[in-house]
């Protein structure tokens, strides 16, 4: 099909969902790369590492509290989940750039290398600095490994079926995320090192394996090793890093390790504003760097398509993480689950939201629509959300939660991937990896912000209506109520006592969804997405025909 002009391709994709030819697939044309054994090894190594990254996000869930308590260090356990965010979310735009200037296959194995060194040292940690650092690392080299598998996965598919192989990133990553608390419980039982210590398992057969299954390719051959060093966003690096950083750092202390209004937090907040307007600033004037050198990909936002897809995957990653984190520990607190048990609780939601990510991925390659998929999943996930915030109790069934949870998994995995694949249909080209950069850092964002604004509520509602309740008890081990590294002195308060502290908690826990907090809460998300998506009219035209006659 000939080269079509932009408002020609515009007009075609927004005829496309009454419109189509159907010779516009590109399977005609369009031919994998990889076929065979040395494909079905290289789908699986990869995966595979990103089920590690993801069992490494959500295996400290329930074993922060042995290790803070081994190293007698309980004041450092927000630093257990803040250093893995900093060192996933600030890196990210570093990380994409360099998928956009690097070979994809050193890059990938030199971040699982990051990741596997982190690993041990968290495994091998003697003190609980030393365990921070690692995390710190951890993240880092699990966000790179992340980054790597989409690059590979769309370096490497044609754009029919590119939904479906990208959907089975959302597929191993839901079955890593809840089973971390579950493998993180189970060595609780033996030595909590051990949950670091098994990634280097598998490390051990995934190196040897990436150097002979992933193909060795670089996006900009032609460009030396000097040239791209010589043009690398620096400024911009060190700026975005920074921001992200005391961002994180203020949201997850607040309340914690220091009061709201305290000189730390009030300093890293206005740090973080003034760190976020001078990137803003070197962006859009491309100070110290070049335009199409930016590491903040801004010119697509000034289209509608993917500023949209922003919104919308940042919602669906604010939807889904804190839901992983936050129904377990309602089971812990109301049934007195362990680890292992609360996971096991959490499986319906886990279960309905990969079978519906991979379910709409397969679809959207089938069909080649995706705007049915946002309305439908944003409304659905809205329904459950709710619920959870206006009908849950202390002594609610377990089965309303089952199918609470159900509902919520099956709406938030119909869009929760989606944007990884469409970014490329509604995008350039030239712009692929830009865009697929700005997708993981929507994702990102919205998980990292999500889990430190929610973290921030429970925490500290929970606190303050306990000293409350318990005037007599010390604040230090009221906080430490909350944060679950003295669960032994809840069950030894007097009964009428204990069950007012856990309607407290419980009413803290539905804090964190739309009620009374509709402008911050995590579950405002699929409002959001549900009415731009409907307002701004996401573009509905083929997939395929996206990537096959725009070239814009």
């Amino acid at each position: 099909m000939p080269n079509m002009t932009p408002s020609e391709c515009l007009e075609r994709l927004g005829h496309g969902e009454r419109d189509v030819e159907r010779d516009s697939s590109p399977s005609q044309d369009e031919k994998r790369p990889i076929t065979g054994i040395k494909w079905f090894l290289l789908v699986a190594s990869t995966l595979t590492g990103s089920f590690l990254y993801a069992l490494d996000n959500t295996i400290v869930a329930n074993i922060a509290p042995v290790i803070v308590n081994h190293f007698d260090s309980v004041d450092d356990l927000p630093w257990m989940s803040v250093g893995f965010m900093i060192g996933a979310v600030a890196v990210v735009l570093i990380v994409g750039k360099l998928y956009t200037l690097y070979n994809a296959k050193w890059l990938y194995i030199i971040f699982t290398v990051i990741f596997m060194a982190a690993s041990a040292l968290c495994g091998a940690a003697p003190t609980i600095n030393a365990e921070i650092v690692g995390r710190v690392f951890a993240g880092v080299g699990g966000n790179g490994m992340y980054i790597g598998v989409l690059t590979l996965l769309s370096l490497n598919t044609t754009s029919r079926e590119r939904p479906q192989y990208l959907s089975l990133t959302g597929l191993v990553w839901g079955l890593g995320t809840v089973l971390g608390p579950v493998v993180g419980g189970g060595f609780e039982l033996y030595t909590w090192r051990w949950a670091f210590y098994i990634n280097l398992l598998f490390g051990i057969i995934l190196l040897p394996l990436y150097l002979f299954v992933i193909p060795s390719m670089s996006v900009t051959p032609d460009l030396s090793l000097r040239h791209k060093l010589a043009t690398f966003d620096w400024v911009g690096s060190i700026l975005s890093v920074a921001a992200f950083t005391t961002l994180v750092m203020g949201i997850n202390f607040g309340g914690t390790l220091y009061a709201w209004n305290a000189a730390q937090i009030i300093a890293l907040f206005v740090l973080s504003g003034v760190l976020w307007i001078t990137f803003a600033l070197q962006q859009g004037f491309a100070i110290a760097t070049s335009f199409y050198n930016r590491i903040f990909p801004i010119h697509l936002l000034k289209r509608k398509e993917p500023a949209l897809l922003f919104i919308v995957c940042a919602s669906a990653g604010i939807v889904t993480y804190p839901s992983v984190y936050y129904i377990p520990i309602y089971f812990q607190y109301t049934k007195g689950d362990n680890a292992i048990l609360s996971a096991v609780r959490l499986l319906p939601f886990i279960c309905l939201l990969v079978v519906a990510i991979q379910g709409s991925g397969i679809m959207m390659s089938r069909l080649g629509y995706y705007k049915p998929w946002y309305l439908a999943g944003s409304a659905i996930a809205l329904i459950p959300a709710v619920l959870m915030a206006t009908i849950v109790e202390t002594h609610t069934s377990p089965s309303v939660l089952y199918g609470l949870e159900l509902v919520l998994g099956l709406g938030a995995g119909l869009y929760a991937q989606a944007a990884f694949a469409v970014i490329q249909a509604v995008t350039p080209p030239a712009d692929s990896g830009d865009g697929l950069t700005l997708m993981i850092l929507a994702q990102l964002t919205g998980m990292t912000l999500g889990l430190s604004i929610t973290g921030a509520i429970f925490v500290n509602v929970a606190q303050n209506r306990l000293y409350q309740l318990l005037p007599k008890l010390p604040r230090e081990q009221v906080s430490r109520i909350v944060s679950g590294t003295s669960s032994k002195l809840l069950a030894k308060l007097p009964m009428h006592i204990r069950e007012q502290a856990l309607d407290i908690i419980v009413l803290a826990w539905r804090d964190v969804f739309p009620v009374g907090r509709l402008g911050t809460s995590s579950y405002a998300a699929p409002i959001v997405s549900y009415c731009w998506i409907v307002i701004l009219k996401l573009t509905g035209g083929r997939l395929w025909m996206a990537m096959s006659s725009c070239r814009v």
